[in-house]
């Protein structure tokens, strides 16, 4: 009867919640969104210009640029969130940051972009997206949120971007598996997005903002992806109080620090 008891106890604690995980763990991570919002590209084509890239064959990225009427020195990249439909955003984005260059492009199967999710597919497709950026306008600022703080921080630890920022950075797939469910064992995460082997390898200052009100990244997290950053990097980490996750990065407080960074 113990022993009963204890496999159990196991497979509630363990087992349940790991293949749960590793069933669902795509749905979880990925969520591709399109939003019928592009007709601002049509009304203002001086502003707004519909990107291009192919990443592989056969695989194309829907990506877009917003040129500011006076033309900028300083281009920012935007990597965004599971939720978000990136080359529609470009017009919140565009309304914060108005004197500088933004370019987005769409993850594999968000917006019109094709292909499949996967994190490899994400992290090679970053490279590829950041390289075209620098090779038409020059090293790019990084700003990465939610998901794209992975992203971006993949991209930065191999690239020479301007500087970074990160907004409701999360240190693993795993440790948010282990922070919602159970402990969860590492060789049912495909998705793994670590933040936290990465950080170690960025090499250009950065700057992190986060919220002790996420209600998704516990904030151990950040703070332990501050720590584990290379000696000097980290310019501005700033921890919030008030905004969730999804309000974070338009708050008030965040965009006029970004701001500060984009002048510099």
């Amino acid at each position: 009867m113990i022993t009963e008891l204890v496999v159990l106890g196991l497979l509630l604690l363990f087992v349940i919640p790991s293949v749960l995980v590793y069933r669902l763990q795509h749905k979880i991570i990925f969520a591709p969104q399109y939003y019928n919002r592009r007709r601002l590209f049509a009304e203002f084509p001086d502003l707004y210009r519909p990107l291009e890239l192919q990443v592989e064959k056969g695989i194309v990225l829907e990506g877009v640029v917003y040129e500011p009427e006076e033309r900028s020195a300083t281009t920012m990249l935007y990597f965004g969130g599971r939720e978000q439909d990136s080359v529609t955003l470009i017009g919140k984005l565009s309304l914060h940051y108005p004197s500088v260059r933004i370019i987005a492009f769409n993850y594999r199967a968000y917006g019109k972009s094709g292909g499949e999710p996967s994190e490899a597919a994400y992290h090679g497709d970053a490279l590829k997206i950041y390289d075209y950026v620098a090779g038409h306008y020059g090293d790019p600022v990084l700003l990465g949120y939610s998901l794209g703080s992975n992203i971006a921080v993949h991209t930065a630890a191999r690239r020479f971007p301007k500087e970074l920022i990160l907004v409701a950075v999360f240190e693993s797939v795993k440790a948010l598996s282990w922070a919602r469910f159970k402990p969860v064992p590492r060789m049912f995460i495909k998705h793994r997005f670590e933040t936290i082997s990465e950080i170690p390898g960025v090499k250009v200052p950065f700057y992190m903002y986060v919220t002790r009100d996420d209600g998704f990244v516990p904030i151990a997290q950040p703070r332990k992806l501050k720590a584990r950053a290379k000696e000097g990097m980290v310019v501005d980490y700033k921890e919030y109080q008030g905004y969730n996750h999804a309000q974070l990065l338009f708050s008030e407080e965040v965009t006029k620090e970004i701001e500060k960074v984009l002048a510099k």
